[in-house]
């Protein structure tokens, strides 16, 4: 139901929401029930659920958070894009002056995503601009790699055997400059290295970056580096197979990565000056030599070069840092039912049965029919008559001393957590004790 609720409905209200999102806030919140609704409908929460723990239930953020991030996805887009009219845009003084002056003036696009750029610590972040020019159709360059390694599996195949092929590779092409590449990613260092016969070039790049971006990086300096030599004739190693094979395939995708083309251009412009440069794949960490070296060259780079972030790897990073806000937010609301259960923002895997999976959930969120229908009813909490206490989902599963002998008879404790039993992968007996107890038809 998700599914079908993002494709249909959602689709809509996210349409032109960077050209509508600048309406008051007043406005916008109207569209609030029609995603809370829906998340509940989807869900089989009950209307008494809060709002946060719907998001977080079904994992889709709140209206506003996904406005703002469409709002960034497209200003970045214009930024890439050179022959965007408004590429070049800039507020005019007056109007900053305006908006400073009159508070209730409502902000224009521009001027919204520079609240969020600031908001997210992206004000220092470029995008990498798209290539100014495309290739004509029978300019298209035909690009080939060599791979003496193809016959062999990596898991089936030892170290030794791997260098050995190489020797023989290397005789065979010895009047080849060899230059070897590689890109590094760990979860805050991205960085590349290149590897020429008597110098090292290794560069940091924005942790945004992929490790494509990183490997295609490597491969685009080779080439700046070999414009300025005297000799011809280069052979550049690499182990990323699919920089290679997007260099191959270039002709098949409509979006390319731009550092693809920038290589593309750079090998064109090269074959054109008497170049001859090949490209060829290496398995990696099976002690070829120059390939060690350049992984061990790209995992110490330090130096940050000025290179910008592609569209692509921005947009993953963006997302990325929404819902490491969103997490946040999700950390102060401790009093939530649904946050002991399920303390971080990710998407949990549905049960088998639309009816199984609704009652989970009414129980992850704490609002069954039992413990809140007084709500709707303007009734009396229902009160436990031994613990004199009021029922909740947490005392009837976890607490209450009435129902101890059928909490060691299902779950073989008397103290038992409620992430244990309503988390990711929900205990294989809950639904069977709460039949026993008779609580399941009152969920």
């Amino acid at each position: 139901m998700l599914k079908i609720y993002r494709a249909t409905v959602l689709s809509k209200l996210e349409y032109g929401c960077t050209i509508y999102g600048t309406a008051r806030k007043s406005v916008l919140q109207k569209l609030d029930p029609v995603h809370h609704t829906a998340l509940r409908l989807c869900s089989g929460a009950f209307r008494t659920s809060p709002v946060k723990s719907l998001y977080v239930e079904c994992c889709e953020p709140a209206l506003e958070l996904k406005r703002q991030m469409l709002s960034l996805h497209y200003y970045f887009e214009i930024q890439s894009n050179s022959n965007h009219p408004f590429h070049d845009f800039k507020l005019r003084p007056f109007l900053i002056r305006l908006q400073n002056a009159r508070k209730s003036f409502i902000p224009v696009f521009f001027t919204r995503v520079q609240d969020i750029l600031n908001d997210l610590n992206l004000l220092h972040l470029h995008v990498t601009p798209e290539p100014k020019s495309n290739f004509p159709p029978w300019g298209i360059p035909v690009v080939h790699f060599l791979n003496p390694f193809k016959t062999f599996i990596k898991s089936d195949t030892a170290g030794i055997i791997y260098q050995q092929i190489f020797i023989e590779h290397r005789q065979e092409y010895n009047d080849f400059i060899a230059i070897y590449t590689d890109g590094s990613k760990s979860s805050d260092h991205v960085s590349f290295a290149v590897i020429f016969p008597n110098t090292t070039f290794f560069f940091k790049l924005h942790p945004s970056c992929s490790v494509f971006t990183a490997e295609i990086a490597a491969v685009l300096l080779a080439l700046e580096k070999i414009s300025d030599c005297l000799e011809r004739k280069f052979l550049i190693y690499t182990d990323s197979l699919s920089v290679l094979e997007s260099l191959k395939s270039f002709y098949i995708h409509s979006h390319h990565h731009p550092l693809v083309l920038n290589v593309l251009h750079l090998l064109n412009k090269l074959a054109s000056r008497d170049f001859n440069i090949l490209l060829c794949w290496v398995p990696s960490h099976v002690g070829i030599v120059g390939n060690e070296e350049a992984d061990k060259a790209a995992k110490l780079a330090n130096t940050i070069t000025n290179s910008t972030v592609p569209l692509t790897d921005f947009k993953k990073y963006t997302k990325f840092l929404f819902y490491t806000k969103w997490q946040r937010q999700w950390d102060t609301e401790t009093d939530n039912k649904l946050h002991s259960v399920k303390p971080h923002v990710q998407p949990w895997p549905s049960l088998t049965t639309r009816k199984a999976d609704t009652l989970l959930t009414r129980l992850r969120v704490g609002h069954t029919r039992y413990t809140h229908r007084h709500l709707l009813f303007g009734e009396q909490t229902p009160m436990c008559s031994q613990c004199n206490c009021s029922m909740s989902v947490k005392h009837i599963l976890s607490e209450c001393p009435n129902f101890n002998s059928q909490r060691l008879k299902f779950f073989k404790t008397n103290s038992v957590d409620l992430s244990l039993l309503l988390g990711k992968a929900p205990h294989v007996n809950l639904f069977a004790f709460l039949r026993s107890i008779g609580f399941y038809p009152h969920i």
